[in-house]
């Protein structure tokens, strides 16, 4: 159980960057990469690992998943927008990403369900640790059938989950024509 609870702090103990953090001024690239490496460090798997890379930007840029660049520097919707996409891009494809990025245009459309998502995510970091120690306290983690046992089960449950958001996708136009 200790080591249980061990790997949930772990596990949900992860950096969020809120739009009231993020510079009042356009960035430049190097600058943005900066930022991101700084505040959100705590979400790397690894500490030499890459959140986001100067070709990853200009991919996501390229594919509209955020705004062209104008110039040299990036505005507070497109660091909002690139925000967006790198929490999205870990569950969904980047077809699925930019079909729901093609509708969020306007910063305070963006900011508001990003600021929302961050809320509802914070509301879950609170309650999902509460019900995987409840399920998943019957295991013996020494055990290595009991680690693969749990490791099948978090990934059927990562599944259902994004398969949830490809059905919400998948209805799009249901729910837009309502």
């Amino acid at each position: 159980m200790e080591l249980l609870e061990q790997w949930l702090r772990q596990a949900f103990c992860d950096a969020d960057l809120r739009e009231e953090d993020l510079p009042n001024l356009d960035l430049y690239m190097d600058q943005i990469l900066t930022l991101l490496d700084g505040e959100l460090s705590a979400n790397k798997r690894h500490p030499t690992d890459k959140l986001v890379t100067k070709t990853m930007i200009n991919n996501y840029s390229k594919e509209h998943l955020i705004q062209p660049v104008r110039g040299k520097k990036y505005t507070r919707l497109q660091m909002l927008q690139l925000l967006c996409v790198l929490n999205l891009k870990q569950t969904l494809s980047l077809t699925d990403v930019k079909a729901l990025m093609e509708k969020a245009q306007d910063q305070a459309s963006v900011g508001k369900a990003y600021g929302h998502s961050l809320e509802l995510k914070d509301h879950l970091r609170k309650k999902l640790p509460v019900l995987l120690k409840e399920e998943l306290s019957a295991l013996d983690l020494s055990k290595q059938e009991d680690r693969l046992a749990m490791a099948l089960a978090l990934s059927s449950a990562s599944t259902f989950l994004r398969r949830l958001c490809e059905t919400m996708l998948d209805n799009e136009k249901d729910i837009s024509d309502t």
